[in-house]
């Protein structure tokens, strides 16, 4: 599986300041951008589950959604996956009143009354399970799975790790730049790290809609597929003859 990163490098000569009372003469500065991409298996994941009621009166709507979400809490819950780790997404009651007075042919994909729309994540820390949250969910109520997330539980190494790498990048162009000017690298006057948290790339998208199978429909199967995480630092050097 690869991966394809394009990195703009900005690198820039311009004059360092001279010192206070002229006492040195100013020097050639580098800006280098470094980019540093490291890829790995993930360990955890993220299910964007839906589930949609209608019906004339709110209170119906808003009851059997209701009893599906606890339908569905508790067959997570026997898998092991607790209330926690459950993180509403929307919520959204409706009403669409109907016309008066009413068309003579039926729409199918209108409907006149109550609409409840309510996503949720649920958070996997065991990839095994992510087939068998999907399965439970759908067995119990939910009404689409829009979308597999996977992610690194430790994103604080893994940023560390590509930091490391975006770095060493820098450095390699910097000293590259000042080889063909026929000068060396000095000491590091400025470190710019890009952003504040990494950036993580699925290898490969998992996103879909779903709706309930029939009963005899094989267990769901999801293969969990690398991440990149990437960062980037902005590193300036001062140049020396």
């Amino acid at each position: 599986m690869k991966i394809i990163a394009l990195a703009l490098c900005a690198l820039s000569l311009a004059p360092l300041p001279a010192l206070a009372g002229g006492a040195r003469p100013s020097q050639a500065v580098l800006s280098v951008h470094g980019t540093g991409i490291i890829s790995q298996m993930p360990d955890v994941a993220d299910i964007t589950v839906t589930i949609s009621t209608i019906g004339d009166k709110a209170t119906d709507v808003t009851s059997k959604n209701n009893a599906a979400y606890e339908r569905i809490a508790a067959a997570l819950k026997s898998l092991g996956i607790g209330a926690n780790d459950l993180r509403t997404a929307g919520y959204n009651l409706s009403y669409n009143p109907p016309p008066n007075p009413l068309p003579k042919t039926v729409n199918p994909y209108v409907h006149y009354g109550y609409s409840l729309y309510r996503s949720f994540t649920i958070h996997v820390e065991k990839l095994a399970l992510v087939g068998k949250a999907i399965d439970a969910s759908i067995g119990n109520g939910a009404t689409g799975i829009y979308g597999v997330n996977f992610g690194v539980a430790d994103r604080h190494n893994a940023r560390r790790r590509a930091l490391a790498k975006a770095t060493a990048d820098a450095r390699v162009q910097a000293e590259a730049v000042a080889a063909a000017e026929h000068l060396r690298l000095g000491r590091i006057i400025s470190i710019a790290i890009d952003g504040a948290t990494p950036r993580y790339f699925p290898q490969q998208g998992l996103a879909f809609k779903t709706m309930m199978p029939a009963p005899t429909a094989p267990p769901t199967e999801i293969p969990p597929s690398a991440v990149a995480v990437q960062a980037g630092v902005t590193v300036t050097y001062q140049l020396l003859p």
